[in-house]
């Protein structure tokens, strides 16, 4: 019976910290925000803070739905939390390792949170994390939309385009500009001009066919959240990365910039200055046809004229118009 009661606590990821049966984590750290559930066995835990020392960077209600965690552990009420993170800090002694703890309402009664699946590396992640220039970015990966790659990043307030890194076992990060109009942004407080869109053809060979995310950083630490997975597809389809060759002109800087010289250099130049040509008008075309939804959204959200119910003679038995 006792050796049951130990594998039912394993399975619901149940841990005993000061006294309190509890079970839970962070699933998502982002440059932006840190959310995730946590529920404690007869302690009511209220809020999560997110401590550097004595300093208190940042602090969220547990009020969120989770119908996953709850149908799971059999629990009533709402174990979820979303913790925004700030895109600046004040000075901080960084010697004491980073925290995120769950603490009951009068504070007597506390959690010190990990990540799930990987608790040890929480302290070094949160870290590295708060002492990046990545700090208060947010995003999201839409999915593979009609043969292209969609998404959105950027941060409130920012003064340049953010750029995210496209990331597949085996292959180097390809970097992709946050600078596309996409409807939506302005009513979350970000720029209008913070989506990415990349069509698969423009990747080096060697891409088709395989799984694909987006990080906030070359080394795939921090991911984008998206809801399913995305996989290239395999073949003609992918590969070539000339129209990405072009679109960077000569100042190409990324990681994949020897591949990209190699592959311009087989290319003739008159039919290279061809190509950008035609990469220009397209992206022309992107822009007008941007700015065309933009003002037709703008439109929508206008009040309709109101129509007088009265005949058009009206005005003119009163002596207003002839």
């Amino acid at each position: 019976m006792r050796k049951k009661g130990r594998r039912l606590k394993r399975f619901l990821g149940l841990r005993r910290e000061a006294g309190i049966a509890w079970s839970g984590g962070i699933e998502h750290l982002l440059p932006g925000q840190i959310s995730g559930w946590v529920v404690a066995q007869g302690v009511p835990l209220q809020e999560v803070r997110l401590l550097v020392g004595p300093h208190l960077i940042a602090r969220a209600e547990i009020n969120q739905l989770r119908p996953d965690v709850c149908e799971k552990l059999g629990w009533q009420g709402t174990p979820g939390f979303s913790l925004a993170l700030p895109s600046e800090l004040p000075p901080i002694d960084w010697q004491p390792a980073p925290r995120l703890l769950a603490i009951s309402a009068e504070g007597s009664q506390q959690v010190e949170l990990g990540l799930i699946g990987q608790p040890k590396q929480t302290a070094g992640l949160l870290k590295a994390l708060l002492q990046s220039d990545l700090l208060g970015l947010e995003g999201h990966v839409d999915g593979l939309l009609q043969g292209v790659i969609r998404g959105w990043a950027g941060r409130r307030g920012q003064g340049q385009p953010a750029h995210i890194w496209l990331q597949a076992a085996g292959q180097e990060p390809w970097r992709l500009d946050c600078d596309q109009w996409r409807d939506g942004l302005q009513a979350m407080g970000l720029p209008e001009r913070s989506g990415f869109y990349l069509d698969p053809k423009a990747l080096p060979p060697g891409w088709g066919g395989l799984e694909v995310w987006c990080s906030f950083d070359p080394q795939g630490l921090f991911r984008l959240p998206q809801q399913e997975r995305v996989v290239l597809p395999a073949g003609p389809e992918v590969g070539g990365g000339l129209m990405q060759a072009i679109r960077a002109g000569e100042s190409i800087t990324t990681a994949n910039a020897p591949q990209t010289q190699k592959w311009l250099s087989e290319v003739p130049e008159d039919l290279r200055h061809h190509w950008q040509a035609l990469e220009h008008f397209r992206l022309y075309l992107d822009s007008f046809e941007q700015e065309l939804e933009a003002r037709d959204n703008r439109r929508k959200q206008m009040p309709a004229p109101k129509i007088s119910a009265l005949p058009g003679w009206w005005p003119r038995l009163l002596g207003g118009g002839r």
